[in-house]
């Protein structure tokens, strides 16, 4: 039996989200607003009382941090997969806004067609390292929750729901919110959206831009 319910998070707030910056580092710690996002975040999950719960991270210390909160409340461990982790955007874009991920959208049209960061990864890259990582929580019955990162969640959701990686990236439809969530139902061989980037843990909404 495999699963058939998906959980997709966003990781808490950190420095480099408040300063809308990209790059940031793999060792980038949630900072206390972020702490209390995923304590919000894990209580809310607890609440929903899922069917066999396994928890998986990205092995970034954000993501990992975001998923030992949801792990305590759920009294599960936390298994951390290669694979989930945010897009590495190469040299030429480390430390820019995060605004030009929009205004600057022009030089992520790379040669040979790709869409991506040149000396970074490429938007379809991400999705197939992601999906891939997937293959083992979905393999197994109960329910996966997954924490990732923000351009890596929208570019996986991208391939799951048979989106144009272009117009997504335009419209940010799959832009998660820290610690937002997405659940997905599989009906046969298609993933269906039963909340998409929802907070329904805060009181108020956060930022929906950028990457980390």
């Amino acid at each position: 039996m495999t699963a058939t319910r998906l959980f997709l998070v966003r990781h808490g707030q950190t420095a480099s989200n408040v300063a809308q910056t990209l790059g940031a580092s793999h060792d980038d710690p949630l900072n206390p607003t972020g702490e209390a996002q995923a304590r919000a975040l894990a209580g809310w999950l607890a609440g929903l009382a899922l069917p066999a719960p396994r928890v998986y991270a990205s092995a970034f210390r954000r993501a990992r941090q975001t998923a030992q909160a949801i792990a305590h409340a759920l009294d599960v461990p936390v298994t951390v997969l290669d694979g989930l982790h945010e897009i590495e955007v190469g040299p030429a874009w480390l430390g820019r806004p995060y605004a030009h991920l929009l205004t600057h959208a022009h030089e992520l049209e790379l040669p040979g067609g790709a869409f991506g960061f040149a000396g970074g990864e490429t938007l379809e890259g991400v999705a197939a390292r992601f999906l891939a990582a997937l293959e083992q929580p979905l393999a197994l019955p109960g329910t996966p929750i997954v924490v990732s990162h923000g351009g890596a969640l929208a570019a996986a959701l991208a391939h799951l729901l048979s989106a144009d990686i272009r117009e997504i990236w335009r419209d940010r439809r799959y832009t998660h919110p820290n610690t937002a969530v997405t659940e997905l139902q599989r009906n046969g061989q298609r993933w269906q959206v039963v909340r998409l980037a929802d907070t329904p843990h805060l009181e108020t909404k956060h930022s929906r831009a950028g990457l980390s």
